[in-house]
C-alpha cells in the first residue's frame, strides 16, 4: 500500500496564472494556470504544537484538465484534492474532494504571490519560501529486539538544507502526544512507543528561523513481520590474518523492496559516525567492512582502541516506486528493523 504524502487537503488553496500587478487591470487568464506550485503556510508560534489544528501547510497545483493536484514537499502528485472551473470576471469555483464547495475572488496575482478573498478574508499564496530548502519528513516503523523478539516502534526523521531550532522541531501524535527530535548531523531523528501498528496520520512541526511549517504524514500498517533475534543470525568476525577487516554476515529479511545499510558509531553516541554505507540490496548476506570499504562515510582509521564502537545492521523496507539508489530513497522509508553488536575494529 503506497504511502500518503504530507499534506493536508481539507482547505482549498488556488492558482491563477500570468497577471497584471495592476488590480484594476487584473483578468483571469485560464490558459496559464496550470504547472506552477503554490505555497499557503498557515503555521504561527500559537498553533505550531497542536496536532488537530488544520492551520497546516498547503501545496496544490491546477491541472488543463480540471483537477486541483495536491503535490507533497518533494513536488511528488500526491492526490487529487478536487476539481476547478471558471465562473468568469475573476471567480472561481472549486469542489473539494471532501464535499466542500467554494467559490474565490482573485484580487491580485504577480509571478511570485497571488491574494484571494474566499468571504472571509485575504490570504496569500506565494512560490516556494526560501526557508523550505528541500524540507522532508518521514515517519516510519522501526522495528527493535526486545527479549530476542522484534518490537515495534513508530520512528521520525526530518531534514532541511537550512537549519532548524532545537526544541521547535515535533513530531505531533495527537494533541496530548508529541515526540521532540533530536539533531544528528543536521538530521533530526525521534522514536515513539505505540500500542499497534495501523495506518495513521502525523504531523511534523518546526521552526526555520522566524518561519514556523507544521505539515502532515501519512503511514500505512505495512511492516516487517514479527521475528526472533536468531532469525537474523547477524554475525561479525575479524579475517584471519588481517586485523582491520570485519567479515559481517545475516540472513535475509523478508518483505519487498528491501535493502540494507551497515553503520559504525560511538557507543552511545549514534550522531558520531565513524562509517556509513548507501543502500544495497541482498548479496548472499555477506558484507566486507575496512578502511577502503567505499560508503557515504568512512573514518574507521580514526577508530580510538581505548573506546567502545556499535556495528549496526539496518534492513530497511522502502516505499513502493521508491528505487534504492533514488536521492530521496532515504526520506521514502516505510519500515526499519536494528539489529547492533559491538565493532570489534581496533580491538
Amino acid at each position: 500500500m503506497k504511502k500518503l504524502g504530507m499534506l493536508s487537503l481539507i482547505v482549498g488553496s488556488l492558482w491563477l496564472g500570468s497577471c497584471s500587478d495592476d488590480d484594476k487591470d487584473f483578468m483571469l487568464d485560464v490558459n496559464r494556470m496550470t504547472g506552477v506550485d503554490w505555497y499557503y503556510n498557515r503555521t504561527t508560534s500559537k498553533n505550531y504544537s497542536s496536532f488537530s489544528d488544520e492551520n497546516v501547510l498547503e501545496i496544490n497545483r491546477f491541472d488543463k484538465s480540471g483537477e486541483i493536484k495536491g503535490i507533497d514537499l518533494r513536488g511528488v502528485i500526491d492526490s487529487v484534492a478536487g476539481t476547478w472551473r471558471d465562473e468568469g470576471e475573476n471567480i472561481l469555483a472549486v469542489d473539494w474532494k471532501n464535499g466542500n464547495a467554494e467559490t474565490w475572488t482573485v484580487e491580485n496575482c504577480t509571478s511570485k504571490k497571488l491574494v484571494v478573498n474566499n468571504g472571509w478574508g485575504e490570504r496569500e499564496y506565494i512560490t516556494k519560501p526560501s526557508y523550505l530548502e528541500n524540507l522532508t519528513g518521514d515517519a516510519f516503523w522501526v522495528n527493535k529486539f526486545v527479549d530476542d523478539v522484534s518490537k515495534p516502534q513508530l520512528g521520525f526523521r526530518i531534514s532541511n538544507d537550512r537549519s532548524m531550532r532545537a526544541g521547535y522541531v515535533l513530531a505531533l501524535l495527537s494533541d496530548d502526544e508529541s515526540v521532540k527530535l533530536k539533531n544528528y548531523n543536521n538530521v533530526w531523528k525521534g522514536e515513539a512507543d505505540i500500542s499497534g501498528v495501523e495506518d495513521r496520520r502525523i504531523r511534523f512541526s518546526c521552526r526555520i528561523g522566524s518561519d514556523y511549517v507544521k505539515f502532515d504524514e501519512f503511514i500505512t500498517a505495512d511492516n516487517f513481520p514479527s521475528m526472533r533475534l536468531t532469525d537474523i543470525d547477524f554475525t561479525s568476525s575479524i579475517k584471519a590474518g588481517y586485523p582491520n577487516q570485519l567479515e559481517i554476515e545475516w540472513n535475509k529479511f523478508e518483505g519487498e523492496n528491501v535493502y540494507y545499510k551497515i553503520e559504525v558509531y560511538s557507543k552511545d553516541n549514534e550522531a558520531d559516525v565513524y562509517f556509513e554505507s548507501g543502500l544495497f540490496s541482498y548479496d548472499n548476506g555477506k558484507y566486507t567492512l575496512n578502511e577502503s570499504t567505499i560508503g557515504k562515510i568512512n573514518k574507521l582509521n580514526k577508530i580510538d582502541s581505548k573506546k567502545e564502537y556499535t556495528l549496526r545492521l539496518t534492513a530497511v523496507m522502502l516505499e513502493p516506486g521508491v528505487a534504492s539508489n533514488s536521492v530521496i530513497a532515504e526520506s521514502r522509508i516505510q519500515a526499519v528493523v536494528y539489529v547492533t553488536d559491538k565493532c570489534l575494529l581496533g580491538r
